[in-house]
């Protein structure tokens, strides 16, 4: 059975629904290679642990420069945008599964890392994912200083994010993600 693990973060609360953005990571057996080199480049790029909104512009064009630059994170990163909507676990939910469902080739097992994710809202979330056909077998929220896969998932929302409001190094960047397949609108 394949096994498959989501780490799932978002983007856009604070601009009351006008823009949401849900990034999501998902990867199988190649996830602790990929913690690995997410330790080198957290290190390499000096962003180290810090969320994407707390580090200079330089640090986040640095990590995803090396992100973009390794074939490693190929087919693993993926995003959905929404406009003027506060749908926001709906719309979670949703581009989780979408994801999945893209990947996943049955059997399979998938574990869920939100970040922010209350414990009340596991079920909800685990129970939102099961009607649209997604095989879940957990759902945890998590802290995305805690784990180098959802500060991924992190700096995925908010580089896309940067690049959608004009932000002209990190729309730069975002090109050659599109056009390398390391970060995939679904």
């Amino acid at each position: 059975m394949q096994k498959l693990y989501c780490y799932v973060d978002e983007s856009g609360q604070d601009t009351e629904g006008r823009l949401f953005l849900v990034s999501v990571l998902l990867t199988s057996s190649e996830r602790e290679g990929l913690r690995g080199r997410l330790r080198e480049i957290e290190q390499t790029s000096g962003k180290g642990t810090r969320k994407w909104t707390k580090s200079t512009r330089k640090q986040c064009a640095n990590y995803m420069e090396a992100i973009i630059s390794n074939n490693a994170f190929a087919n693993t990163l993926f995003y959905s945008q929404y406009h003027e909507t506060r749908a926001y676990i709906d719309l979670t939910i949703l581009t989780t599964a979408k994801t999945v469902l893209a990947r996943a080739n049955p059997p399979y097992q998938t574990t869920i890392f939100v970040d922010g994710l209350k414990r009340s809202e596991r079920h909800r979330f685990a129970a939102g994912l099961r009607k649209l056909n997604v095989k879940v077998g957990k759902v945890r929220g998590i802290r995305d200083q805690s784990d180098e896969l959802v500060r991924l998932a992190d700096a995925v929302a908010g580089f896309v994010r940067d690049s959608l409001e004009g932000d002209g190094k990190m729309q730069s960047l975002y090109k050659r993600a599109i056009r390398q397949r390391i970060i995939k609108e679904i």
